[in-house]
């Protein structure tokens, strides 16, 4: 499944599992039990960029892998607290 979706050997995702420490490059969080980490990937360019918690992963494509809003959703995060907008 690798090589046919990534174009990637089994090998080469050990090394990169490896290269991270087995952690999600955006949390930095062990996978749940029973789960490997998602091969992150560009939908344009299909440039692998990493490996991710299921998590994490589903998260930037709700997102649409858009930077814009990413950045929108951490200032909402990051906005006044309790202001009730009309």
């Amino acid at each position: 499944q690798l090589n046919r979706n990534y174009k990637i050997t089994p090998a080469r995702y050990d090394a990169m599992e490896k290269s991270q420490n087995g952690l999600c490059r955006i949390c930095s969080r062990v996978p749940e039990k029973g789960m490997r980490l998602n091969v992150d990937h560009c939908h344009k360019t299909g440039k692998i960029r990493g490996l991710l918690c299921d998590t994490c992963n589903r998260g930037i494509g709700y997102l649409k892998d858009s930077i814009d809003l990413l950045n929108k959703a951490a200032s909402y995060l990051e906005g006044p607290v309790g202001k009730v907008l009309s």
